[in-house]
């Protein structure tokens, strides 16, 4: 009954979608017509009144009101949640009359896989999608309804209508491509069992986070049109998509994150990042996401790049959009994803299409109206910023071109090949070396007009300090190849700039006075927040170019009580134990790790068999010491009749997660510091 009450649920958020477009889709329409209606005179034409900008146009009635915005949002929002939690409760008590509870769940699978197995397959995972995208319309329409109290409502009303727009398609998409409240005439006894790799808790994380980010980006895509449509892509819109921003580069970078350490943590798969189409599915709306973000600064502080920053904030979507449809497909299959059920994405894809040919068809019509006869000279902060999301750009394009080529390919030929990391290593390399000189720039550079003798007063030091980095690690490790010797340089050349130009400001700052806290005060919560970022990407560079350079592994066939040296880590192996799991059998073998002839810990790397599946998986024991990371795994029995056993020393690898963690701590802080500034008003500038 819950299912069919899911179901309902679902219809009616599809019913609610299209009424909160129509409900507002007088001002949409009225805004289109306006905008393509020839502009030859700013009179109004004869017969034709024009029209007050605090009515409503059209029938709209009081739920149109800048009081009542909310209504229609809340309303869907409820309603996905119902739906959600319906099928939720589908998995929790094993309902095998749906489907889509039959092919990912087994009744001995724990409960928390269970319910992560809810966002797994296409509809589940559909369902995910409109429920966060439910979450900003209504988060939305609470901002434009602020918005309204001033008299700004034609804007909101758009943004929300086309959000309700977007809303009504996905869910006619999951209802027609994988809809998951389907019932089947006969239930099975158990289902067919969840994936083993997809059992486990950062996979059921991630799934969250991605469409959260999906989801912001939706809302980005719905202000940007709107502005398009009342012809304001100016200061005020930047200044509206700003938190979005911040907070869709922020859930999407937390899904990267998750995701290179779950592909770090699986043995079979070996590195951090696979290049696989799951893995760019997430790096590609978090490329332009990040591109976005320093186009928009630029619009709000110069009122420039107003095309390009409306195309990106088109485009960011249309590539996360398009990665899902990629995943969801079939078309690819990637090796550490989980499993794909069989279902047909047309509908997925046919609305891609729509809606973004009208987009780019409105943008397209909005070109010449977004001209500004303000400028910027080449040595300026617009400059470099806008140059870098332009590389931003071109890496999105390398990786989209990367994973759709062997698509094409096989279409052409039938030749099916793999593009792996030497490809995009070898491609993206020339792209990303400059984008991280000018980087380190970027924040040194005054706006609109600079010197460059200044420029080179300012980034000396730094200069100085990287040179003395690369020269030290090169004579250390004479016959190191020079790509992580380039790695090196360029993270502590963004490093030190970084630290240096924070370093200025607190001591040269113009009020600078009471004491150096009230100096940081006056540095603003968007400095800080940036120069985080900065400094986590110079240090997740250095790690992983360090780690790649000092790498070690060992594979040896092992007995009871031999020791294995890797590093300055020695690992005594006592022998492997036969033990029952929740829902598999396992070898799990037993080692003590030793440094410097001292204990340290117990790793226990395992083989697991999934009787359910009839799979067997390798799960990896790391640990993850102050000076680098050791990575245990097992196979089976060598023919000498020891264990094999795979050792990898990875230095400066947590070096890497640190530094992922304090780029989304820099995005945190920045959203959170506005919302305290908002509630406390205390003063402080949020610039």
């Amino acid at each position: 009954m819950l299912a069919e009450l899911g179901h309902f649920a679902l219809l009616l958020m599809v019913v609610t979608g299209i009424g909160q477009a129509v409900l507002f889709s007088p001002l949409w329409i009225h805004s289109s017509l306006r905008m393509l209606r020839p502009q030859t005179s700013t009179a109004t034409p004869q017969g034709s009144p024009e029209l007050p900008d605090d009515d409503p146009v059209g029938a709209t009635g009081t739920a149109a009101k800048p009081a009542n915005l909310f209504l229609l949002p809340a309303v869907i929002l409820l309603l996905g949640l119902l739906a959600e939690g319906a099928l939720l409760n589908a998995f929790i008590v094993s309902d095998f009359t749906l489907p889509v509870v039959t092919d990912v769940s087994h009744s001995s699978t724990p409960m928390l896989y269970r319910i992560g197995a809810a966002f797994t397959p296409d509809g589940g995972a559909m369902l995910v999608w409109l429920v966060a995208l439910s979450l900003v319309n209504l988060l939305l329409a609470l901002q434009m309804g602020k918005s309204a109290k001033t008299g700004d409502d034609h804007f909101g009303r758009n943004a929300l209508s086309i959000l309700g727009l977007l809303i009504a398609v996905l869910g006619v998409v999951t209802l027609i491509d994988a809809d998951p409240f389907l019932r089947s005439s006969v239930a099975p006894l158990d289902g067919r069992g969840m994936n083993p790799q997809s059992q486990d808790l950062l996979k059921v994380l991630r799934e969250p986070f991605l469409y959260l980010g999906l989801a912001g980006l939706a809302g980005i895509f719905a202000l940007t049109l709107a502005g398009l449509l009342d012809r304001r892509i100016d200061r005020q819109l930047a200044e509206t998509m700003r938190s979005w921003t911040i907070g869709s580069w922020v859930c999407l970078g937390t899904a990267i994150a998750i995701n290179a350490y779950r592909s770090y943590s699986e043995q079979a798969w070996g590195g951090w990042w696979y290049w696989d189409t799951a893995e760019n599915s997430l790096l590609l709306p978090w490329l332009l996401a990040t591109a976005l973000l320093h186009c928009r600064a630029v619009l709000e502080k110069t009122e420039t790049l107003r095309g390009w920053t409306a195309f990106l904030g088109i485009t960011a979507l249309a590539v996360g959009w398009f990665g899902v449809y990629l995943t969801r497909s079939g078309l690819f299959v990637p090796l550490p994803e989980t499993q794909l059920l069989p279902s047909d994405s047309t509908g997925l894809l046919v609305s891609f299409c729509a809606v973004f040919a009208g987009a780019y068809y409105l943008f397209w019509r909005s070109v010449d109206q977004m001209a500004t006869s303000r400028y910027f000279e080449v040595i300026s902060r617009e400059s470099a910023m806008f140059l870098n999301s332009v590389m931003l750009a071109l890496v999105a394009a390398v990786v989209l071109i990367g994973t759709i080529y062997p698509l094409v390919l096989k279409w052409i030929t039938g030749d099916p090949i793999t593009v792996g990391s030497p490809f995009y290593l070898k491609v993206l390399v020339p792209i990303v070396l400059p984008l991280l000189f000018l980087m380190a720039f970027a924040p040194a550079l005054r706006w609109r007009q600079d010197e460059i003798w200044m420029i080179g007063r300012r980034m000396k030091l730094a200069a100085i300090l990287s040179l003395i980095t690369v020269l030290f690690v090169s004579i250390r490790f004479i016959e190191m190849s020079p790509a992580p010797l380039i790695g090196i340089g360029l993270a502590g050349w963004v490093l030190t700039a970084s630290l240096s130009d924070l370093w200025a400001r607190l001591w040269r700052h113009p009020e600078h006075g009471e004491s150096k806290y009230r100096n940081l005060q006056l540095l603003g919560p968007r400095y800080v927040s940036m120069t985080l970022a900065h400094i986590g990407l110079a240090i997740l560079i250095a790690g992983g170019s360090a780690s790649s350079i000092w790498e070690e592994q060992v594979v040896v066939s092992a007995r009871a009580g031999q020791s294995i040296q890797a590093g300055p880590y020695n690992l005594q192996y006592e022998g492997v134990s036969l033990l029952a799991g929740e829902n598999y059998a396992t070898r799990q073998a037993t080692f003590i790790l030793y440094r410097h002839s001292l204990p340290v810990t117990e790793l226990f790397p395992e083989i697991r068999y999934y009787p359910t599946r009839g799979v067997e998986t390798r799960e990896a024991d790391i640990w993850h010491g102050r000076d680098g990371d050791l990575h245990v795994s097992i196979g089976d029995r060598a023919d000498d009749g020891g264990r094999v056993v795979t050792v990898h020393y990875l230095p400066m690898m947590p070096w890497v997660w640190g530094g992922m963690l304090l780029m989304l701590i820099g995005g945190c802080f920045s959203i959170l510091t506005r919302v305290v500034l908002r509630l406390k008003n205390t003063g402080v500038p949020a610039s």
